[in-house]
Formats: structure tokens, sequence, C-alpha cells
């Protein structure tokens, strides 16, 4: 079969550019993945969606997601609720480098319209107020930064792409790709497809489906972990992160935690088993 668009991979990012690409009525679209949706990176991430960036191009793509989550049921048409969550990052400065650093972030957010403040240790225990004062010396805090449901978000931008004329091959493997005459043929597991335009949308895979084309893209997996906990009673409203200590904990709306790290010294290879014993 033929198409004029073929993306692989079915995570976040693939369902945003099929949902994108068909909105300026490019509908003859195919978006194959290998297993199931978000099976990949989107559906193991913290989902945290933060604009206190370092660099102004991050930056600037950030404060645009963040402009289109807040309206994103309705720009869709989702029917479901995405979880969007406001309740701010609060990232911590352990080290007088961090803190000169987190002053220079601040002021370049700030030039960019991101309302993020520097805080003192006091200041951030009226956000946070189980914080040990003695862990950090000083905060960055945004309150439109937030969290939401990557499943949901995901699930939003298929559901729209759709209806605007996307199809979706759900446990198809691609096997080969040749690329001639400005021709795609990609070779799945369960047929043969051609395109003159083929989008690697395959996150931690995106360096194996580039080298089926001539392409070493230099992307490889990093393995991270994440504890949940049981739902309890609120008791934190924004994500609390520290790049020193290698931690972020995130309460979600209905009261699980969510603790992320790197676990340090992995293989660069795409082992998803639990550390837990």
């Amino acid at each position: 079969m033929t198409y004029k668009i073929i993306i692989i991979g079915a995570g976040v990012t693939g369902c945003s550019i099929a949902y994108n690409l068909a909105k300026k009525g490019m509908n003859d679209i195919l978006v194959i993945d290998k297993s199931y949706l978000t099976a990949g990176a989107t559906g193991r991430c913290g989902a945290g969606v933060r604009q206190q960036w370092a660099t102004k191009a991050n930056c600037i793509m950030a404060k645009h997601s963040i402009e289109f989550f807040e309206h994103a049921k309705e720009t869709l048409d989702y029917k479901g609720d995405i979880e969007f969550k406001q309740e701010g990052y609060l990232i911590l400065a352990t080290t007088k480098e961090e803190d000169l650093q987190f002053a220079k972030n601040v002021a370049l957010q700030n030039s960019l319209g991101i309302p993020t403040k520097k805080l003192t240790p006091e200041e951030a225990l009226k956000i946070v107020p189980h914080l040990n004062p003695k862990s950090f010396i000083s905060a960055t805090y945004c309150q439109t930064d937030g969290h939401l449901n990557p499943f949901k978000m995901t699930d939003a931008y298929y559901q729209a792409a759709k209806k605007l004329g996307a199809t979706f091959n759900f446990f198809e493997k691609v096997l080969d790709i040749k690329h001639d005459n400005d021709i795609y043929t990609v070779t799945t597991n369960k047929g043969i497809y051609q395109s003159e335009i083929l989008i690697d949308a395959a996150g931690g895979y995106s360096r194996e489906i580039g080298l089926m084309v001539g392409l070493d893209i230099p992307v490889y997996a990093e393995k991270h972990e994440i504890l949940v906990t049981e739902p309890i009673s609120k008791m934190q409203g924004p994500m609390v992160m520290s790049f020193t200590k290698n931690l972020y904990c995130q309460q979600v709306p209905h009261g699980s935690f969510l603790m992320g790290r790197t676990t340090p010294n992995q293989p660069k290879d795409h082992d998803i088993s639990s550390s837990h014993e």
C-alpha cells in the first residue's frame, strides 16, 4: 500500500505529529508501532511539563507546549480528561554553582514571559512544607509548570488524528526500510508500504530505525526508574526536583507519588526490568 507519509512510532511524539500533519490537510498518513499505544517511553515517563530550562530554544518550546496543554481538551475535542495539573515545579539548588546558574536561568525565563521566581528555603517551605530546609540553599518555582497523564494525552492526539483520516497499525514491527528514487519502502512483519516521506518517531529505538536507511542517529535508550506509591491524601502540589540529588517527586491527581531517578552506570540498551529485589 502507498501513503504520502509514514510515521514509525505511536507514542506522544508520533501521535502528535500525525495529528498536526493531518490538521494541515495531509491526511494520507500511516502510523506504525510494534506494540500498543504508549508502549514505549511515553507510557513509562514521569510526565512532568516544565518551562524551567537553561537554553532559549527549550524555554520557548516548553512555553508553547504549556499554552497548548491548557486548552488541549477543547482543541482536540477529547471526551476524556488529560489531567493537566498546573501546580508548578520547585527545583532545588544544593550547591553554590547551581544557585548561580539558577539565577541566570530565571533571568532568561522571565525575559521570555515565563513567570519563574527564585526562592529562599523559607519561601520554598511555604509551597512544600515537608522539605528539609538544610538540604538546599535556594530554589526556583514556576506556577504554570505542571504534570499531565501521558496515556490520556497520547490518546487525545490519537483520537484526533484518526478523525482527520490518519491510519494506525499496531503490533506491527518494522523489519527493513529501502530508499530508492525518493520513495521509501517499509517492510514489516505484516506487509509492505511505500511513501514519499518517512518520519522516525521511535523514541529510544530511533537509532535502529535510522540505521535501516544508513543514518546513524545519536540517540540511545537510558534507563530511569520510578517508584510509585499507593494513593494517599494530598500533601504536595508541585513537582519537586534536585539535579544534584538525582531525584524528582510528584503527587499525581489520584494520590499516588511518583519518585524517579536515573540509575548510574547502566548499559545503553532497552532493558526495562526493575532493580527491585
